[in-house]
């Protein structure tokens, strides 16, 4: 089982290396509305003012939420299985600037000390964990008591094939309950990502369960989406957002 598990690992991080450089593009260049419209804002909200705390940015991509949070006066380690997004991290022009430094490793082992941090960030990341309680584990290591974790991923309860096109299949129960993945490629902005990616998600009970095996205590959960307003004046949100896609957890190292 740990090798089928390392296998996959290490074809998740092949296929993240070769869509590297198309990361880099869609996010500088601001195109995934998604991110710039949406779930940016919630994440930065459930974070609230971060002044002086040590954050860790796990599956940090690129960096730009690690720019923003040392932005905003906190100290930031990003951590990322991608060596072209590393590299990208750290040779932004605002990459060595502030309290900000980037480690290529995995997030389920990663080189820094127990205890060490007050919050842990993942933006987006759960989804491409073909098993995220090793990454839950060490969140819990790193964490200091009443440090908190914050997790925006897909909804596993309604995410299927194609949602960010309209597609609006449901999820029955017979696959719902069991770990499964959505095998395809990014398309944003009519740019479509040279490698295949799975979505890897979950029942809802496997995240609760796994975060109060590893010491945490489930705060808040929301689920970012468009306002009405966005839904009735752009077309694009009323295709593109056609059921819940997101969820983000608030959890609480005890």
């Amino acid at each position: 089982m740990k090798e089928a598990t390392q296998s996959v690992a290490n074809l998740t991080r092949e296929r993240w290396e070769a869509n590297a450089e198309y990361w880099v593009k869609i996010i500088r260049e601001g195109r995934d509305r998604y991110r710039t419209e949406l779930t940016d804002r919630a994440v930065l909200e459930a974070i609230g003012p971060c002044a002086g705390l040590r954050v860790l940015d796990a599956g940090c991509g690129e960096g730009y939420l690690a720019r923003e949070l040392a932005a905003r006066g906190a100290e930031v380690v990003g951590v990322d299985a991608s060596q072209g997004l590393i590299d990208a991290a750290e040779g932004h022009p605002d990459g060595r600037r502030g309290a900000m430094s980037f480690i290529r490793a995995s997030v389920d082992a990663m080189p820094v000390e127990d205890a060490g941090f007050d919050l842990v960030v993942c933006n987006h990341l759960f989804s491409h964990l073909h098993d995220p309680g090793e990454a839950i584990r060490e969140f819990g290591r790193v964490l200091r008591s009443g440090g908190r974790l914050i997790i925006l991923t897909l909804h596993p309860c309604f995410y299927v094939e194609d949602s960010e096109r309209g597609a609006t299949a449901s999820v029955p129960a017979s696959r719902y309950f069991s770990p499964r993945g959505v095998d395809q490629r990014f398309l944003v902005d009519g740019l479509e990502s040279p490698s295949e990616i799975t979505s890897f998600l979950r029942p809802l009970e496997y995240y609760s369960g796994t975060l109060r095996d590893a010491g945490f205590v489930i705060a808040d959960l929301r689920e970012p989406h468009p306002t009405d307003e966005q839904l009735r004046s752009d077309p694009w949100w009323r295709e593109g957002f056609p059921t819940a896609l997101f969820l983000l957890l608030i959890a609480e190292r005890r």
